[in-house]
C-alpha cells in the first residue's frame, strides 16, 4: 500500500528534482508567513502596551478628579462653617449687645450704638463677602479643573477602546496567520516525507542500506518516529528482502526481557546510554533488557552477536534479537533490535532505540541490512 502510494507520488512529481523545487518555494513561503507572523506579534506587543499605557493614564486621571472633588466639597464645608460663624455672632450681638473680641473696638468710638451696630455689620458682612469670595474663586478654578481632566480622562479612555479594538484585530491577524504557517509548515512536512520515501525505494531497490537509512533519519526530523517507520515500510515493500517468520508463542525469560524493553517505551534514545527512565542506545536497551530477564550479554552490538546462539530467521521468538551490519559505513555489525511478534505492525513488531532524536519505540521489522537474529 505504501508503495503504490510512492509510486503514484513519483508519478505526480515526475521526477526528485521536481519535488525538490517544490520543497524550496514551500520553504519561502514559509519564510515569508514567519515574517509576517513576527511583524504582526511585535504590534501586538506595542499595541498591548500602549493599551496598558492608557488605561495608567485613565486610572491616574480618575483618582485626581476624585481628590479634586473632595477638596472642591472641603471649600464648600469652609464657606458653609465661616458663614454660620459669623452669623452666630452677629445674632449674638443682637440679642445681648455683646460682641466678638476683635470687634470690641469698634464700639469704644465716640458714636451711637446704632452707628456702632451699623458698623459692625458692614464690617462682619464685608468680611463675609470677601472670603466667601475667595473660596468660590478658588472653587470654580477647582471645578473648571474637575472639566478639562475629565474631558482628558473621556478621550483617554475612548483611545483605549481604540486600542483594544486594534488588539483584538491584529490578535485575530496572528491567529489566522499561525494556523496558515501551521497548515504550510505540515504541507512541507509531508512534502520532504513523501521525498524521502521516494528515495529510500531508489536505494532499497539497489541494495543501499545507507541510503535508506538516511532517508529514514531525514523524515524523522521532520515527522518524528511515524514518519520515520513510514519510510522503513516503503523501503522494505520495495526490495526484495530476507524473509523472517514468527509469532507470539515465546520462552518465559523472552517475554521477561520484551516486557522490559516495553517499560522503557518513550524513553530519549542516548548514543552510549544504558539508563532505565533517562536514555539508551539500541545495544543498551536489549543488554538491560535480557538483564532484567536474568541474563547477562556483552554490551555494544559487535560483541553480542558472536556472543549468542544464532537462532534461524524463520524460527525467531519474542525477545530474540535482530542484528544489522553496515548501516553506518563502518563495515561492523552497529544495529540491534528487539523482536516482539505482536503489536502495532503485527508479527512484523520490534522494539528499538533507532538513532539521535527518537525514543525508545515500537517499529516495523525492517531486513535491509539484516544481518542475522540471536538468542541469549
Amino acid at each position: 500500500m505504501v508503495f503504490a502510494a510512492a509510486v503514484a507520488l513519483i508519478a505526480v512529481l515526475n521526477a526528485p528534482l521536481a519535488h525538490g523545487t517544490n520543497i524550496a518555494q514551500t520553504r519561502a513561503l514559509i519564510q515569508k508567513i514567519s515574517a509576517q507572523l513576527a511583524s504582526q506579534e511585535a504590534r501586538s506587543g506595542a499595541l498591548e502596551l500602549r493599551f496598558l499605557k492608557v488605561q495608567s493614564e485613565v486610572k491616574s486621571l480618575t483618582a485626581s478628579i476624585d481628590q479634586l472633588r473632595v477638596k472642591a466639597h472641603s471649600k464648600q464645608l469652609e464657606i458653609k462653617k465661616t458663614t454660620k460663624q459669623l452669623n452666630r455672632a452677629l445674632i449674638r450681638y443682637y440679642v445681648d449687645g455683646s460682641s466678638a473680641a476683635n470687634s470690641i473696638a469698634i464700639f469704644d468710638q465716640n458714636v451711637t450704638k446704632s452707628d456702632s451696630r451699623l458698623i459692625y455689620e458692614r464690617q462682619i458682612t464685608g468680611n463675609l463677602q470677601k472670603l466667601e469670595a475667595q473660596l468660590k474663586t478658588q472653587e470654580t478654578a477647582l471645578d473648571l479643573t474637575v472639566f478639562y481632566q475629565s474631558r482628558e480622562r473621556l478621550a483617554r479612555a475612548q483611545a483605549a477602546t481604540q486600542t483594544k479594538v486594534l488588539l483584538a484585530e491584529n490578535s485575530a491577524t496572528v491567529k489566522s496567520t499561525q494556523a496558515t504557517l501551521s497548515q504550510v509548515s505540515s504541507e512541507l512536512a509531508s512534502k520532504i516525507i513523501g521525498y524521502e520515501i521516494y528515495v529510500a525505494i531508489i536505494a532499497a531497490r539497489h541494495n543501499d542500506s545507507t541510503g535508506v537509512s538516511n532517508a529514514v533519519l531525514a523524515a524523522t526530523a521532520v515527522g518524528g518516529q511515524a514518519a520515520g517507520n513510514k519510510v522503513i515500510a516503503a523501503a522494505e515493500a520495495a526490495r526484495p528482502h530476507k524473509t523472517v517468520s514468527g509469532g507470539s508463542a515465546g520462552t518465559k525469560a523472552g517475554w521477561a526481557a520484551v516486557n522490559a524493553a516495553r517499560s522503557q517505551i518513550g524513553v530519549p534514545y542516548v548514543w552510549g546510554g544504558e539508563s532505565p527512565g533517562h536514555g539508551f542506545d539500541c545495544s543498551g536497551l536489549v543488554q538491560w533488557a535480557w538483564a532484567r530477564a536474568g541474563y547477562s550479554i556483552p554490551r555494544v552490538t559487535s560483541e553480542q552477536y558472536p556472543a549468542m546462539r544464532h537462532v534461524q530467521l524463520s524460527k525467531v521468538q519474542p525477545g530474540d534479537l535482530l542484528f544489522y551490519y553496515n548501516l553506518d559505513s563502518d563495515f561492523t555489525i552497529d544495529h540491534v533490535v528487539m523482536y516482539v511478534g505482536s503489536g502495532p505492525y503485527g508479527t512484523n513488531t520490534v522494539i528499538a532505540a533507532a538513532h539521535t532524536g527518537t525514543n525508545v519505540a515500537y517499529e516495523p521489522l525492517f531486513t535491509y541490512g539484516l544481518y542475522g537474529a540471536a538468542r541469549p
